[in-house]
């Protein structure tokens, strides 16, 4: 890295949020769960004014779309998943217990969220504003995760190979893997999973799972 960059406190605004952003965030967590119990494409504008409690033309002066609500709920979906593993991200070396309780928390979101996950991330077309948000979103988390591997091949604990691509293999790998537990809840030992998913994203990016 060329420099360091000395960050400075930013000046929050001390502006509480207006009913039309308590409104707004309304129809995100009402979207939310209507998405957990039926298909996206099942779903109707109106049911989703209704279960944030506004009507249809309220629905509009918010969003020009379902696929534009649906791309909001996966931003706010994603940037929980960025604070899941920001313990291990911002961490040196292997530290599997980190790993180990970030795709925890991840697997306990799946296993909330799990329907409207897969639709977003995993569909090949789930829209033109949803595929823009997964495109962003996915590419951030590559970044922050390639980013470590990085520092840590400075560090010569890497296996080697081009961090970018170890990064994508390693996210898709989990979101792969939390996409079956939803789909077969029984199919696997939750801790015989996350044990197995961490050992393998380790032994990916160093060769190994422990020291």
């Amino acid at each position: 890295m060329p420099c360091r960059v000395v960050a400075v406190p930013a000046i929050r605004s001390r502006r509480a949020p207006t009913k039309g952003d308590q409104r707004e965030q309304a129809l995100v967590d009402a979207a939310r769960g209507v998405f957990r119990d039926k298909p996206i494409g099942q779903v109707t504008i109106d049911e989703l004014a209704g279960a944030a409690g506004i009507t249809r033309s309220g629905f509009y002066f918010y969003f020009e779309s379902k696929q534009a609500l649906l791309a909001a709920v996966v931003d706010q979906g994603i940037a929980e998943a960025d604070v899941e593993l920001a313990e291990w991200l911002a961490a040196d070396g292997l530290d599997r217990a980190a790993l180990r309780r970030g795709l925890a928390a991840g697997l306990a979101r799946w296993k909330v969220d799990g329907r409207w996950l897969r639709e977003a991330f995993l569909a090949p077309d789930p829209g033109p504003d949803v595929m823009q948000v997964r495109d962003r979103l996915v590419d951030k988390g590559c970044t922050l995760f390639s980013a470590r591997i990085e520092r840590d091949a400075r560090a010569g604990l890497t296996v080697g190979g081009p961090p970018a691509l170890l990064a994508r293999m390693a996210v898709n790998l989990r979101s792969t893997m939390f996409a079956d537990v939803y789909a077969d809840p029984g199919a696997y030992d939750e801790d015989e999973l996350l044990d197995t998913l961490t050992d393998a994203i380790l032994r990916l990016v160093y060769g190994e799972s422990a020291r």
